[in-house]
């Protein structure tokens, strides 16, 4: 199966490997490139994701400015090469990386020092996703995660403050030291990851069947039964209302399911009235 690529960028101690980390909770085979440390620049994750429904394969990318983490900390720096890292990506010889990634996280440091570096970098997110739709063709996530090194806490009034910004922005804001449900009943934080990426409708999926030999057994009984069906002259008359409510039974179940899902889903469910019909 074709892997998905996610890109997850951000500046130095801004929790880019502990978001690759939850991958590790569901997936044993995870595999992950040498951390070198002058930078987390280039290091790849091959990894998976599996629902009920589907299960993908994913290949995420990890990138840091400054490209260096011997060079300045200073959250003025940072930018300056984030809009170089920027440039970079928009030039013709990365359109192919631009076309295969299916979404972009973007990390950064709550407790970070100065308070126009949230700022400056959401504008820069904010072209980058304008520019990206002006392609036409992605159809990828963006998100932004807050993070606070290991250890340190952050006061509950900024990380209000730093949501209300984001989201003002028109983005997805992640604050990652948060988990589980709000007063409304919507998942945050590392749960809130999660269910982006189960519910993002992904380039290359695999759907999911229970049992592949139930499966098979199940089409052989029913196409038995129709042939029995057909062979019967008392039964000559198929009964086109149970067809029919089978069909619409399949449409209902098929709105509930993401594009690229949906079609797969769709093709089956064609492919099994056909063989029966």
């Amino acid at each position: 199966m074709l892997p998905n690529h996610v890109l997850i960028i951000g500046p130095p101690n801004s929790g880019k490997l502990r978001i690759a980390d939850l991958f590790l909770e569901n997936d044993v085979k995870t595999t992950r490139s040498e951390i070198d440390e002058d930078s987390h620049s280039g290091i790849i994750q091959v990894t998976s994701l599996s629902t009920k429904y589907y299960t993908v394969s994913l290949k995420l990318m990890i990138d840091e400015y400054p490209s260096s983490r011997h060079k300045s900390s200073e959250d003025e720096d940072s930018i300056k090469e984030l809009i170089e890292w920027k440039n970079e990506f928009f030039t013709h010889e990365a359109d192919e990386l631009r076309e295969a990634i299916d979404g972009i996280i973007f990390t950064f440091n709550m407790n970070t020092g100065e308070s126009n570096f949230l700022s400056n970098l959401l504008t820069q997110v904010d072209d980058i996703r304008a520019r990206l739709e002006e392609d036409g063709n992605w159809n990828g996530f963006l998100a932004i995660i807050g993070t606070v090194p290991t250890g340190e806490g952050v006061e509950l009034f900024k990380m209000d403050q730093i949501e209300d910004e984001v989201l003002t922005r028109g983005l997805e804001f992640i604050n990652f030291e948060k988990s589980g449900t709000n007063e409304y009943r919507e998942l945050v934080g590392k749960d809130r990851l999660k269910e982006l990426l189960e519910t993002h409708d992904w380039s290359n999926m695999e759907l999911i069947r229970d049992d592949e030999n139930k499966y098979q057994n199940s089409k052989i009984r029913k196409f038995s039964e129709m042939q029995t069906s057909l062979l019967n002259e008392s039964d000559r008359n198929i009964d086109l209302e149970q067809m029919f409510s089978k069909i619409n039974l399949a449409r209902e179940n098929a709105s509930n399911l993401p594009q690229a899902e949906r079609e797969k889903y769709a093709k089956e469910m064609v492919d099994e009235f056909m063989e029966f019909i």
